[in-house]
């Protein structure tokens, strides 16, 4: 089930953070997307637990995606893909949706190649030292 996250679910969002990142976003940074107007921040829930999340941020008719993470316990199964296709049903008015990713991410690359965003360009050092991320588009 998606549904908006709620602050008691930080814990379990920064959880799945730190299991699949090198430098998660810090629990302030996720607690501040509560704030922010003009933006998604979703869970899907299996059971009662958050299994995934997305935070999209909109305006007009661009969009970014800020995160979309699953717990290794539940990758490929299809959360991802679920979370994103919920996110553009949800904004009929956006035609171009922009991301970063770590060009060695080779699974969010294959989701995104899917819904076919293309690769725009790279950001060197983006994730760290030596980690570039791989800027990617998706126009409608």
């Amino acid at each position: 089930m998606i549904r908006d996250a709620k602050p008691a679910d930080i814990d379990a969002i920064y959880q799945i953070e730190k299991e699949n990142f090198n430098r998660p976003w810090s629990e302030i940074s996720l607690m501040n997307e509560f704030k922010k107007q003009k933006s998604d921040f979703l869970v899907y829930e299996i059971n009662g637990l958050v299994a995934g999340y997305i935070i999209f941020w909109y305006i007009l008719d661009e969009a970014e995606i800020g995160i979309i993470s699953v717990s290794k316990d539940h990758q490929l199964k299809g959360i991802a893909v679920e979370l994103l296709k919920y996110c553009i049903s949800m904004h009929p008015e956006v035609n171009r949706i922009y991301l970063e990713v770590d060009k060695t991410n080779s699974g969010a690359i294959s989701l995104y190649n899917k819904f076919g965003f293309k690769t725009t360009g790279y950001i060197k050092n983006y994730y760290g030292n030596g980690k570039d991320a791989q800027r990617m588009a998706l126009s409608f």
